[in-house]
């Protein structure tokens, strides 16, 4: 269970049984080296400390599914680690399980290019850049996407179909507002970050250090003329004519 605010109280999974084993399901992604708000924030710690309690005997696993919050109406997969590169097995009972107890699974991977390609449909392709969700889509995924700084609203193509919608949670916060992850799932249509479900890709815009990150990623790959991450975004919104609507 958890007490972040952000998702609410529902069953989270880590990927990895050792700190060495959750950091190489991550290799080769690009937040990696800088900018992950998993590996660089109290998401390490806690991930840490449940290991330690593990060493002295705490037992940790999908058991902890029974144990969840009776308000829970999703599992929360992947909090640090790429659920991409998590053993089959484990999964297929993880997946398993989630449909028999009715919840939601939401998880992201950045190896949806090449390892977890079989996982089409039940995790978000992870993109760097707004410009990699046409490319996801293209690729029978949806996406999540990391947005410039200060973005917010609902991006539009110019001929008004939608690219991607905010992350609720964090539209809510920025209005005042407390609207979970846990709250989303719960809605009629399900968790916007279900791959399962039929909605738009989802973004959330980079911010404190990782917008700091991507912006210094940005720069380097705009001195090797590299077309990618936040760079890419800006000219890509400019090509495109989409309108970031309020």
């Amino acid at each position: 269970r958890t007490t972040n605010g952000k998702t609410g109280d529902v069953p989270t999974v880590a990927v990895g049984r050792s700190e060495s084993d959750a950091r190489a399901t991550c290799e080769g992604c690009p937040q990696l080296r800088g900018g992950c708000y998993a590996w660089a924030t109290t998401v390490r710690w806690g991930y840490l400390s449940a290991l330690r309690a593990s060493e002295a005997g705490r037992t940790y696993g999908l058991i902890g599914l029974f144990d969840r919050h009776p308000n829970a109406r999703m599992i929360r997969l992947g909090s640090i680690g790429d659920p991409g590169r998590a053993d089959r097995g484990q999964l297929r009972t993880l997946y398993r399980m989630a449909k028999r107890e009715k919840l939601a699974v939401v998880g992201y991977t950045h190896h949806w290019r090449d390892d977890a390609a079989d996982l089409r449909g039940k995790l978000m392709a992870s993109c760097d850049s707004l410009a990699q969700i046409d490319e996801a889509n293209a690729a029978g995924w949806r996406a999540a996407a990391v947005a410039p700084a200060g973005t917010v609203g609902t991006i539009r193509r110019e001929n008004g179909s939608i690219l991607a919608v905010e992350c609720p949670a964090i539209a809510a916060e920025r209005m005042g507002k407390t609207f979970t992850c846990n709250d989303c799932a719960s809605s009629k249509r399900g968790a916007l970050c279900d791959a399962s479900v039929d909605a738009p890709a989802v973004y959330f815009a980079a911010h404190g250090s990782q917008a700091k990150q991507a912006t210094e990623r940005a720069k380097a790959l705009e001195a090797r003329k590299t077309a990618e991450a936040i760079q890419l975004d800006r000219e890509y919104l400019k090509r495109e004519h989409l309108q970031i609507l309020q």
